[in-house]
């Protein structure tokens, strides 16, 4: 069976939390890797090259309704990466979460830097510099996307790319309401897809991703090739992760103590104002409410 339930949307809003969450129900099947990827602006091009590849990942499904899977970067593909989803799975349902712009691109840029994928000698402030070589107009290439984190804040107009192709199959909801009451942004989505969410069992759960920084590179790459490899292990035996995560941790990681000045967050917010008002604007027409601070403000 295809995947017709995809997290798409957006990189650093609880996405790896959601789908480890929903994968725990009974009647949801997950993909053996979290982020395949197929649907991603840098694939969109080689679809029919990478199917059999990308169907792997669905190996085993038993006949739960659901088969999901979570690229949160398949969003900034726009009406390509939505076009190209509803034609492989016609009844697919789609969700995106959102999170505060500024807050996202600061979350991204301490991921980024916990994988080494930006020079780890750059501050948050170096870093903004870095980005606004990028021109708001520049698409998303594999070779700017560290740098393209600014531009990615800019929800609005890719929202509405993603509505127009599924309509009532959207579910757009909030990171902030996953952290101020998890148990019911996961009872609302369950709702939202006829899931029981009695019957997830919370024991089982854990926040997911969290960005820190290595002390050793190396060991670093290493350990993600290594906790990849062993993905269907986690998921069904996630209590066996965390030990091992946190004699990892105590060892070669510390958490992140950096911080945005008020000036630095003063200037983002200004950059991205224009577009939270679209967004919140979008959202509203189509009647959905309580929208979180940042966008009422």
């Amino acid at each position: 069976m295809n995947p017709n339930l995809f997290v798409a949307g957006v990189p650093k809003a609880g996405t790896t939390s959601l789908f480890h969450y929903l994968a725990l129900h009974p009647d949801v099947f997950p993909s053996s890797r979290k982020e395949p990827g197929y649907f991603h602006p840098f694939k969109i091009k080689e679809l029919d090259k990478n199917l059999e590849a990308y169907k792997k990942f669905f190996t085993g499904h038993s006949g739960q309704r659901y088969v999901i899977e979570a690229t949160p970067g398949y969003f900034y593909g726009g009406n390509e990466s939505a076009d190209a989803i509803n034609k492989f799975s016609p009844e697919s349902k789609i969700i995106i979460v959102l999170r505060n712009p500024v807050e996202r691109l600061f979350s991204f840029y301490k991921y980024k830097k916990s994988l080494g994928h930006i020079d780890g000698k750059l501050n948050f402030e170096n870093y903004v510099d870095e980005c606004k070589n990028i021109s708001d107009t520049q698409s998303i290439q594999k070779d700017n996307y560290d740098f393209w984190a600014i531009v990615g804040g800019n929800y609005a107009s890719l929202l509405s790319e993603w509505h127009n192709v599924f309509g009532n199959r959207l579910k757009v909801c909030f990171f902030d309401d996953m952290v101020k009451d998890e148990p019911k942004f996961i009872e609302e989505i369950c709702k939202w897809l006829d899931l029981d969410k009695s019957e997830i069992d919370d024991s089982r759960t854990k926040v997911q991703n969290k960005s820190m920084i290595y002390r050793s590179k190396g060991l670093q790459r290493v350990a993600t090739s290594f906790d990849r490899m062993l993905s269907g292990v986690w998921y069904y035996f996630p209590w066996f992760k965390w030990p091992f995560s946190g004699i990892y941790n105590f060892l070669n990681a510390r958490p992140h103590t950096e911080t945005i000045s008020d000036l630095l967050r003063d200037e983002l917010i200004q950059y991205y104002q224009d577009d939270m008002n679209k967004t919140s604007d979008f959202l509203k027409e189509r009647q959905i409410e309580n929208l979180p601070d940042w966008l009422t403000q």
